[in-house]
């Protein structure tokens, strides 16, 4: 039985094999669409992760678009040596990055089940900083160090939060089950056009409270050469009755 418990639907992984105002057309059509970018210090510009004149691109484009009201949602999703330093309280990602970071809605730190080291006072100290209005979305990828962080920021960082269950890390793979929440929660991990209605059921009777949703793999060429539109258009179409309507 569907239930209205989804209120962000993320596709991650748009790069340069498709131009930013593309993505305009499924944001029109599926309003509750939120674009997940990649970032990385070290993979800019490679599949999956798009390159700097990419993201100042789209930062025009989202900037036009929201001048005219009519701006779409974004999450950048922090990978590598910027979420390492992050976690120790350093700036690398703010500075080197520039402005365009502003147009991102909320942050996601993508742990890849590699263990991280904290500094939580320093950590809590440059999101609040640079931060302040945003969401802060960890990735609990089965590592427990890496899920600990979460646990110890959620109640006492003086920033918002939440949890993606991803226990495949990014690959792309099913869990054998969704882990219970209670609470605004992610759940990311093999899904597809296919079979993302059978795994909302499944998903709905583990959640307590509202949900996003989060494809990527699943959503690109069968050779992982590009950003498949029309296999976003698929998903985000099956996904449309389990979402709340306003």
């Amino acid at each position: 039985m569907k239930q209205e418990i989804v209120k962000t639907v993320t596709v991650t992984g748009a790069d340069d094999s498709i131009r930013p105002q593309e993505l305009i057309p499924i944001a029109e059509d599926f309003p509750f669409v939120e674009f997940g970018i990649l970032l990385s210090k070290r993979r800019t510009g490679s599949t999956r992760f798009p390159s700097e004149d990419w993201l100042r691109e789209l930062y025009l484009v989202w900037y036009e678009r929201k001048s005219q009201g009519k701006a779409f949602r974004l999450s950048g999703h922090l990978c590598g040596s910027w979420v390492r330093k992050l976690c120790q309280g350093e700036s690398d990602f703010f500075d080197e990055f520039g402005y365009t970071w502003a147009m991102f809605d909320r942050f996601q730190l993508n742990f890849h089940r590699e263990p991280h080291r904290i500094d939580e006072k320093k950590f809590s100290s440059i999101l609040r900083q640079h931060l302040p209005d945003k969401q802060i979305i960890f990735q609990m990828d089965g590592n427990s160090n890496n899920e600990a962080i979460f646990y110890e920021m959620e109640s006492r960082s003086g920033f918002t939060a939440l949890p993606l269950f991803d226990a495949s890390g990014g690959a792309g793979v099913l869990p054998k089950r969704w882990p219970e929440y209670i609470g605004y929660a992610g759940y990311a991990g093999g899904l597809s056009p296919d079979n993302v209605g059978e795994e909302l059921e499944k998903i709905s009777k583990v959640a307590r409270g509202h949900i996003w949703i989060d494809t990527e793999t699943r959503v690109r060429s069968n050779h992982d050469a590009t950003f498949d539109l029309q296999k976003v258009s698929q998903f985000l179409e099956v996904s449309r009755p389990w979402v709340i309507t306003l």
